[in-house]
């Protein structure tokens, strides 16, 4: 009788909320066995979709159910190690995982299933990667910004150019994004690295297309989007001075000369990249101090070179916008903390952020419109 009671009170707190959705998962364990699977059936029908908030807390829960062994959460907030496992209610099918996170948070993540990782069935939101589409957790808080839901107002224009690389010894596809709109002056012009990323997976083109009928337009830069094609040796490693010297010597001539009825030509550039994006950023404009003076490297691998580079550089003569995640890349925070510091110190202008993501290009695209802020819009 005690244990028809303990259920029939679980269907209730159930149907009329009465508990929080993390004490019914734990109190489902303390019903018999025979009706746990009607509760699972009647919490999952009330908590269809992952993550499952707890009111007024910043705990949120995720659930899997199906049969299996074992069920581990993998994501930018675990630096990609499947350590963290899910709970199993004995008797059921289902898993579930409790967990705080910061109220603006938003995280890529993978539900690893007996070793094999998937996106999470229950979470519709996801997030396309550099290695494919993940699952999307966003705090209470989070909020998109604004101009990923707007439609475009006036459409970027794209024109490709196949650019032979004597420094590099091959060719490759340079996108220009030309902001649409007409303006009085001359635009500036920025350098865009893993451009052809930043154009789709970085909301580029869709920020220039809605950025480009505001009251800002005629202030964007025309972005010049170049693909490496040996990434890590061209931005962080044996070919980097090469492709520096190609950049420089070969794409920024090329440009100058077919946009010189539009672009500042002569003017210094601008340059932007993640990852070892942003570490190319950094050396480019230290090995050519008068050709750059702003500066978006987001999530920056940091050499100690790069960071010497820019520290030696007259403060008056260079802008920044800097980020990173609070669950970027480990090994990567220390050095954009001390980056950070030393731009402080030195007096260069200059805007830090710091959001509750990880090393994705959803933190990159969610930053974007405030880099071309801080870079050019007064």
């Amino acid at each position: 009788m005690k244990s028809v009671a303990l259920f029939l009170s679980f269907l209730a707190a159930a149907a009329q909320a009465q508990q929080a959705p993390l004490d019914l998962l734990r109190d489902m364990e303390t019903i018999p066995f025979q009706q746990r699977a009607v509760a699972v059936d009647q919490f999952l029908d009330d908590h269809p979709l992952n993550p499952v908030a707890q009111t007024g807390s910043d705990t949120l829960v995720l659930l899997y159910r199906g049969p299996c062994r074992d069920v581990r959460l993998a994501g930018d907030h675990t630096a990609w190690n499947d350590g963290i496992a899910f709970r199993h209610i004995p008797g059921t099918d289902l898993w579930y995982l409790a967990d705080a996170y910061p109220s603006k948070a938003r995280l890529d993540y993978k539900i690893v299933v007996d070793g094999t990782w998937r996106l999470d069935p229950r979470n519709p939101l996801t997030c396309v990667g550099g290695f494919g589409p993940n699952s999307e957790l966003q705090g209470r808080d989070y909020r998109a910004p604004a101009w990923l839901a707007e439609e475009s107002t006036i459409p970027c224009r794209l024109d490709t150019f196949e650019v032979v690389s004597p420094q590099l010894g091959d060719t490759r596809t340079v996108v220009v994004a030309v902001p649409g709109g007409a303006t009085d002056t001359p635009r500036p012009l920025l350098i865009v690295h893993d451009g052809l990323e930043y154009l789709t997976l970085g909301g580029l083109r869709h920020y220039l297309d809605v950025a480009g009928g505001g009251p800002f337009g005629s202030k964007l830069p025309i972005c010049v989007c170049i693909p490496p094609v040996q990434r890590t040796a061209e931005y962080a490693e044996s070919r980097q001075e090469a492709f520096g010297r190609f950049v420089v010597e070969t794409v920024m001539p090329l440009i100058e000369v077919r946009y010189a009825d539009i672009g500042e030509v002569g003017a210094p550039w601008g340059s932007m990249g993640a990852s070892y994006g942003g570490r190319i950023t950094l050396d480019l404009a230290r090995r050519y101090p008068d050709r750059f003076d702003r500066l978006a490297p987001m999530s920056p691998a940091i050499a100690p070179e790069q960071h010497d580079g820019i520290a030696a550089r007259d403060p008056a003569g260079l802008r920044l916008y800097l980020n990173w995640g609070r669950y970027d890349i480990p090994g990567l925070i220390p050095a954009c903390e001390r980056f950070d510091t030393m731009l402080t110190e030195r007096g260069f202008p200059h805007r830090t952020e710091v959001l509750p993501q990880g090393h994705s290009w959803g933190l990159w695209r969610d930053t974007l419109a405030q880099a071309f802020h801080t870079l050019y819009i007064p």
